[in-house]
């Protein structure tokens, strides 16, 4: 499986909701609006996140978290589950 859609898999298994705000399409978990981009120049996925609505209407996310591909592919994941569950998931 891709590492895109295994990453897609785990905002899933962690009941992030699929939404689109202004055409773009966004996870919302807890009140905050999030997307993970891939960095070309830094080889990594970073998390990004609007605390609320109108921030993700304006397109002002925050950085989060960096996950560089040169990890393996399980390795990325797991370090991505642990820190959603730790620190992004408001519950």
């Amino acid at each position: 499986m891709e590492l895109q859609k295994k990453i897609e898999a785990l905002f899933q298994e962690l009941k992030f909701e699929k939404v689109i705000v202004n055409g773009i399409p966004l996870l919302f978990h807890g009140g905050v609006y999030y997307k993970i981009t891939f960095v070309k120049g830094l080889n990594s996925y970073v998390i990004e996140f609007a605390n609320s609505y109108d921030e993700a209407l304006k397109n002002m996310f925050e950085d989060g978290d960096l996950y560089p591909i040169s990890l393996s592919e399980d390795k990325l994941i797991d370090e991505l589950r642990h820190d959603l569950i730790k620190f992004y998931i408001n519950e």
